[in-house]
């Protein structure tokens, strides 16, 4: 898995100069993730709409350091699939979804995210769910089972803001 963006530049803590608390009250740090089996975009909340802050791309299955880390993309999950064309079929995507579950359980160690949002179309939003670490998951507070890897900011922010509120 290949990151890119400005966590790839700048590393988990990029945003820690941030603000953190608004006239008192403080202000949850929210990603948004939006993955396919070979793509996952990473948005943070900010007070205009989202920002583009990390893309990974599912680049086999190699040894990859983020930000001090080192990590194998291995084959390993807790889901199972029984059906062997199927298998074949999304067995590099499921490796890549693992590898993005395990980068998320070290964001989420470095205490980066309070809040997570996870859009991928059903089957994907499905293994993610199956593989997210319980502390992970404890921070997801909204989904979407739609593919949105393809669609522009505008519509993404679209999107989400069904489920999330964007603009403050």
């Amino acid at each position: 898995m290949k990151i890119t963006g400005k966590l790839a530049e700048g590393g988990f803590h990029t945003f820690d100069t941030d603000p953190k608390t608004h006239q008192g009250h403080k202000i949850p740090r929210t990603w948004a993730v939006i993955a396919d089996g070979k793509k996952a975009l990473v948005y943070r909340k900010t007070d205009s709409g989202l920002e583009l802050i990390a893309d990974a791309e599912w680049g086999g299955s190699t040894i990859e350091p983020f930000d001090g880390h080192f990590f194998k993309i291995s084959e390993g999950g807790k889901g199972h699939d029984s059906d062997p064309h199927n298998k074949k079929q999304n067995h590099g995507g499921m490796i890549f979804i693992h590898g993005l579950v395990e980068w998320l359980d070290m964001a989420d160690k470095e205490h980066v995210f309070d809040n997570l949002v996870l859009v991928a179309e059903p089957h994907t939003l499905g293994y993610l769910r199956k593989n997210l670490s319980s502390n992970v998951n404890a921070r997801v507070t909204a989904e979407l089972d739609k593919d949105l890897t393809k669609l522009s900011l505008k519509e993404i922010e679209k999107h989400l803001g069904q489920v999330i509120p964007l603009k403050s």
